[in-house]
């Protein structure tokens, strides 16, 4: 299933956004604030072949993202199940250095809520941010997110942010 934006186009991942995957994600400064942070092109690769093959029990949706203009990728989006939690369920979103500033996260954000609610028929959707994370806390609050509380991790605290259907 694809999911249209006014600008964007969520879609499956294909053989040939392979190239842009593996710099997204070995990119340092787009991936500081995700996870555990860069990965090898190894890792990319393993994690980019599990991808094309569904190889993933907890996540339930992984799109490209692509613009709609030139169909170049841009990112990276997925709503999955809470490794704290199998009954919440998260959205998650990597964009590229590129497109940064043009309200793509938001636009994303907003598309990936209304799936999960609507489509999925979620109670609640959530999605966590580093504490001074400032830009992605503001797209959070942009598509509706409120703060939930504080949750921990090897890495250290972080914030969730939800949204709860209303109606």
């Amino acid at each position: 299933m694809e999911i249209q934006t006014e600008r964007l186009l969520l879609k499956k991942y294909g053989v040939h956004d392979k190239t842009r995957f593996l710099a997204l994600f070995t990119d340092e400064k787009v991936m500081k604030r995700v996870d555990e942070g860069v990965l090898s092109k190894i890792a990319a690769e393993k994690l980019f072949n599990r991808i094309l093959n569904d190889d993933f029990k907890r996540i339930r949706k992984i799109w490209a993202v692509a613009t709609k203009a030139d169909e170049s990728f841009t990112g990276h989006v997925f709503i999955g199940q809470r490794p704290s939690s199998e009954n919440d369920w998260e959205i998650g979103f990597i964009l590229a250095e590129n497109p940064w500033g043009n309200g793509f996260a938001t636009e994303i954000a907003r598309a990936l809520i209304g799936f999960g609610l609507d489509s999925m028929n979620l109670k609640e959707i959530y999605a966590t941010v580093d504490d001074d994370h400032v830009r992605s806390i503001n797209v959070l609050k942009k598509a509706g997110m409120k703060f939930i509380r504080y949750e921990f991790d090897k890495q250290g605290k972080y914030s969730v942010y939800g949204l709860r259907k209303t109606g």
